[in-house]
């Protein structure tokens, strides 16, 4: 018995069976061209815009509603009832039927193997696409929707979600066949247990790869990905024949990239730095002049770090499986700044917990033992400087620049501008506001930062001359000396492990300064919120924010970019989202890793 009108055909001739796998190539094929479908139509959109600039609403034809009780009704309910019974019966009398095309006979419709067949080829021929939309470096569609890896990696997952759905159908049907035929068997044949292997992988992949999942350990999630996208194209490959050349299709992206990837990756020697009062580290990195003017080109872009062996062989058992794990480790960090004059990026990373990040802490913890001429501790945990590095410096894998940035419009040109972070979302925002001041003084750009401690502000006010900058707006939303709003040590104080030192103390003094210069003798008005005794413990409010910036005039365009924590974006939308219905003309952008 098959499926609904389906049944099971078997005892086919050669010539029927070369006529099935011929169907079912073209199916595959038409399948991945169909793919590129959608950016064909996004771009004769773009060419239709370019040429139409006015769309024509047509009207609508009015047709007449009958009363539901009258005859009318009533009669078209009847003759429903009777077109879907004669609808019905001519579909099962066609799926009987065989399948011609160009004077070929491909077998008839109600074959249920060549259905089960179907899903999995369709699916597998999906997968070329699949690894197109996960690349970093070469990403085909990046260029031609003018975006970044992040946002079309979006697309990525949605493919996965299909082409796993596909082969869900596809294992089952095959499965309810070796039931109804008694032929379970099959399932230890080396050819079928390499598709369930590959279909149990494909899920496993599906289930790491879930929200909760990555937020629990991202390390499984990307280790998992990563060995499992290698594999399961080798298991397809000797599962199914007609599959290999979109499997060799899909491999071919897959090193590709990876060879373009490790072509574009740089060693650069590193030097460290605590800020005091926080869990955040400062690195600043020497790279080669070739790449640094792709840097310079690319304000708040950002690079993916790794440590290199040599960099983990004083600290790290070459044997260890923290030695082997760190071989998968690839973080994002935001560049924050570029040097002018010399060819050094600097990142600021925060110490959540994880191995990168707490052995970047390591490295700057002893970097500062290292200047106070203190021999560093010795523990199982602790990390030491190979002696090669006299200066303290560690080399680092660099890749990169990568982000949204390149496809940016010109934020110049807009009325005005309104950048919004939120911790360390600065180190997107604060490079992104430098180039629009340089590129146009007279922009009317305004920043919004909100940190929780004031020491989360010290690497750019220090470094970049914000603290007199009137257009940055600056909110310390947790410790402001010490303590919070409840009379609470912040935990986040206590992380950073420094204490206030004397650059915390620093701050406070500036941020006092600026107080009373800001206040004028009028207590806290015109000071926007920005390091008072009134205000420096709030939260900016951003509701405020976004109508100030959109209340001047109608007919001004205005850009909004938001890096932060996710609630923070939503909100800010939201805010947006109502001068966008009253018709004001917004481009909006909110940076983010994605995952």
């Amino acid at each position: 018995m098959g499926l609904f009108t389906y049944r099971f055909i078997e005892g086919l001739t050669e010539a029927e069976k070369q006529a099935r796998r011929r169907a079912l190539d073209n199916y595959g094929l038409a399948a991945q061209l169909s793919d590129l479908l959608p950016v064909v139509l996004i771009l004769l959109y773009r060419l239709t815009k370019w040429v139409v600039r006015e769309r024509v609403d047509g009207s609508a034809n009015g047709e007449y509603a009958a009363v539901p009780s009258s005859p009318v009704m009533k009669k078209r309910r009847e003759e429903g009832v009777r077109s879907w019974s004669v609808r019905k019966r001519r579909l099962r009398w066609w799926l009987g039927e065989d399948v011609v095309a160009a004077g070929h006979v491909y077998g008839q419709r109600d074959h249920y193997l060549h259905l089960t067949k179907r899903f999995g080829i369709v699916a597998v021929s999906q997968y070329p696409l699949q690894y197109l939309l996960s690349l970093k470096s070469l990403n085909p569609f990046s260029y031609l929707l003018k975006s970044s890896h992040e946002q079309v990696n979006r697309w990525h997952r949605v493919s996965a979600r299909v082409t796993t759905t596909l082969l869900f159908i596809h294992a089952a049907l095959y499965l309810n066949f070796y039931i109804q035929n008694n032929r379970l068997y099959r399932l230890g044949v080396p050819l079928v247990l390499a598709g369930v292997v590959a279909f149990f992988s494909l899920n496993l992949m599906l289930t790491t790869a879930l929200r909760p999942v990555r937020r629990f350990s991202y390390r499984l999630f990307f280790i998992t990905h990563l060995l499992l996208a290698i594999s399961i194209p080798f298991l397809i490959l000797f599962h199914a024949a007609p599959a290999r050349s979109y499997m060799i299709q899909a491999l071919l992206v897959f090193f590709v990239d990876l060879i373009s990837r490790k072509m574009d990756t740089v060693t650069g020697h590193a030097k460290f730095e605590s800020i005091p009062g926080t869990n955040l580290v400062k690195l600043s990195a020497a790279i080669p002049h070739v790449k640094i003017n792709r840097f310079r080109g690319s304000p708040g872009s950002h690079i993916y770090l790794s440590i290199p062996a040599a960099a983990r062989a004083t600290f790290q058992d070459p044997t260890s499986i923290s030695h082997l794990l760190f071989e998968f480790l690839f973080n994002p960090f935001t560049v924050a700044s570029v040097g002018e004059q010399e060819s050094e990026v600097t990142m600021i990373a925060r110490h959540n917990g994880g191995p990168m990040t707490a052995a970047l802490g390591h490295y700057a913890v002893l970097a500062k033992q290292q200047q106070q001429q203190q021999p560093p501790s010795r523990s199982a945990n602790s990390l030491s400087i190979p002696d090669a590095r006299n200066e303290g410096k560690i080399p680092l894998n660099i890749e990169g620049p990568y982000g949204s940035v390149t496809h940016f419009p010109n934020l110049g040109q807009f009325d005005r501008v309104l950048l919004v972070a939120g911790g360390v979302g600065a180190t997107f925002t604060v490079p992104v506001y430098k180039s629009v001041v340089a590129e146009n003084p007279n922009a009317k750009v305004k920043m919004v930062w909100s940190v929780r401690t004031a020491g989360d502000a010290t690497w750019a006010l220090l470094r970049e001359g914000l603290m007199d900058d009137e257009n940055v707006q600056i909110y310390v939303t947790g410790v402001t000396e010490g303590r919070t709003r409840g009379g609470v040590w912040d935990q986040q104080q206590q992380d950073g492990g420094e204490g206030s030192g004397a650059e915390g103390t620093e701050m406070s003094r500036m941020f006092r300064r600026r107080s009373g210069s800001n206040s004028g003798g009028s207590g806290s008005g015109g000071t926007g919120g920005r390091f008072t005794s009134l205000h420096n413990r709030q939260r900016p409010d951003l509701r405020r924010v976004v109508d100030e910036m959109f209340r001047h005039g109608q007919e001004e365009k205005v850009a909004v970019v938001v890096c932060g924590p996710e609630e923070m974006a939503r909100e800010l939308r939201e805010y947006v989202g109502v001068w966008v219905r009253r018709g004001r003309v917004v481009w909006f952008h909110k940076e983010g890793f994605g995952f």
